[in-house]
C-alpha cells in the first residue's frame, strides 16, 4: 500500500462520534472496506469502534484529506448525530501501519471505556472531550480486544 508521508507540522487528529443508523454488520463491513480502499492514497490512518451503537472514529492525515473524508461522514446515511470530539494538530500518528481498524466491545474496552468516563453510563458524547485520544491510545494497547483487520 502507498501512504502519503507528510511534514509532522500538517498532521491533523479528528475524533467523532456518530450513531449507527443501523447496527447490522454490513453498514461495519463497508466502511472499513472503502477507507481501506481509499485511505492509504489519501494518507489517513485511524481506527473505527463500533460501541453499543454508537461509532467512534479517529482520523489521522493531512487536514485537507481530514476535511474531505469528515464532510462525506456527516452526511453519510450510515451516521447520524455526527458530533466532532476533537480535532487538533499531532506530531506523529497513533495508527501509523492502519489505513483503518475495527475495534469493538468486550469486557476489557468497557472497563477503560469507564476509567475515562464521569459516570457508569458508556455514552461517548458525554466524554470530555480530551480525553478521546488518550482514551482511544489505551483502548487499542490493551489485551483482549478484538481487532478485525481481514
Amino acid at each position: 500500500m502507498r501512504r502519503r508521508r507528510l511534514d509532522c507540522r500538517m498532521l491533523q487528529r479528528l475524533v467523532y462520534a456518530s450513531h449507527a443508523s443501523a447496527t447490522g454488520s454490513e453498514d461495519v463491513a463497508a466502511i472499513l472496506d472503502w477507507s481501506r480502499r481509499v485511505n492509504p492514497d489519501l494518507g489517513v490512518t485511524g481506527v473505527l469502534c463500533l460501541l453499543d451503537g454508537v461509532y467512534m472514529q479517529c482520523l489521522e492525515g493531512e487536514a485537507q484529506m481530514i476535511d474531505l473524508l469528515f464532510a462525506s461522514i456527516r452526511v453519510d446515511r450510515r451516521h447520524r448525530d455526527v458530533t466532532p470530539l476533537q480535532r487538533r494538530a499531532v506530531p506523529r500518528r497513533m495508527f501509523e501501519s492502519w489505513s483503518m481498524a475495527l475495534l469493538e466491545w468486550n469486557d476489557t474496552t468497557r472497563d477503560i471505556f469507564r476509567s475515562f468516563s464521569p459516570g457508569r453510563k458508556l455514552d461517548l458524547y458525554a466524554n470530555d472531550p480530551t480525553t478521546a485520544a488518550p482514551m482511544l491510545r489505551a483502548l487499542v494497547r490493551a489485551p483482549g480486544w478484538k481487532l478485525a483487520l481481514d
